[in-house]
């Protein structure tokens, strides 16, 4: 009778519930990694910044507050929504003026759709 006696081991754990097939980048999520932008008016410049930031894998959280020309969000809407849409991601809307954008491989990890839940 040993009360510090040896475990068996249990050998092929296996864990359905996770990717195997995928290594994880690092402890980061797409939560962590994500980058904020706030546009103070129309710039093509910024726009395309925020685009190259989410080609690169990152999740983005646009702020449009101070544009007051609601022709110059639209504009800016339609461009980086078909940069969205061909990385297969989603823009969710948080704010009046305030967006999320993130492709398809940021989404996986549920980091962002947790925030999206605890914004709302």
């Amino acid at each position: 009778m040993g009360i510090f006696r040896k475990k068996k081991i249990k050998e092929n754990l296996e864990f359905s519930e996770y990717k195997t097939h995928e290594k994880r980048q690092g402890l980061l999520t797409a939560f962590d990694k994500m980058e904020y932008f706030v546009f103070e008016e129309k710039s093509d410049e910024h726009m395309f910044s925020l685009c190259d930031t989410l080609l690169k894998g990152k999740p983005v959280l646009a702020n449009f507050d101070k544009v007051e020309n609601a022709n110059d969000c639209n504009y800016m809407l339609a461009f980086i929504s078909g940069v969205v849409y061909a990385l297969e991601g989603q823009a969710i809307k948080l704010g009046s003026r305030l967006f999320l954008f993130a492709g398809k491989e940021e989404l996986e990890d549920g980091s962002l759709l947790q925030y999206v839940e605890d914004i709302k």
